[in-house]
């Protein structure tokens, strides 16, 4: 159900349980250590197949995440509606990459080469496995691949080309 690839969002994380009874929500980041809410002034929500963009009343940062009030959202049962929704932040509004960075979510669905030009196939998802992202690689034929991405197997990424170059052997 996640949107495909938008050159202008970026996906943060997911909507969690509502927080109270005036509406508030819980932010669930998908990179924990990173700092994805911090100065955001709107959210747009990706939801049964629905973008949605929602100017932030309030926010709090919390050791989990944080604690957002959107506005038009003011009741628990209407916060509840939005449990589960993507939740996706204008490329424009985030700090900029430093080379060599890129957003995992980017990822999914970009055709995967080898360094030799070898294709490998396509990236179906992404998830962390405690120490590091890993993608799922599904090839033309047989079983899928998993991949860590990490500077040393990942060599580049285009995500507006959606493409990306790695070094790896199906033995690793």
């Amino acid at each position: 159900m996640a949107h495909p690839y938008d050159p202008e969002t970026v996906v943060l994380g997911v909507v969690g349980r509502p927080h109270g009874v005036n509406g508030e929500l819980w932010l669930r980041p998908h990179n924990a250590q990173g700092h994805s809410f911090e100065g955001l002034r709107e959210l747009t929500l990706f939801h049964k197949g629905v973008l949605t963009t929602h100017p932030i009343v309030a926010l709090r940062l919390t050791p989990d995440g944080a604690l957002v009030k959107l506005a038009g959202v003011t009741t628990r049962e209407a916060a509840s509606a939005l449990t589960l929704a993507e939740i996706r932040a204008r490329r424009s509004t985030l700090p900029p990459l430093a080379p060599g960075e890129f957003y995992v979510d980017d990822a999914i669905g970009c055709d995967v080469l080898h360094e030799d030009g070898r294709a490998l196939g396509v990236v179906t998802g992404t998830f962390w496995n405690g120490a590091h992202d890993i993608m799922t690689v599904k090839p033309p034929e047989g079983d899928e691949l998993l991949i860590p991405m990490l500077p040393q197997f990942v060599a580049s990424m285009d995500a507006g080309g959606r493409k990306i170059v790695v070094r790896w052997d199906d033995h690793e």
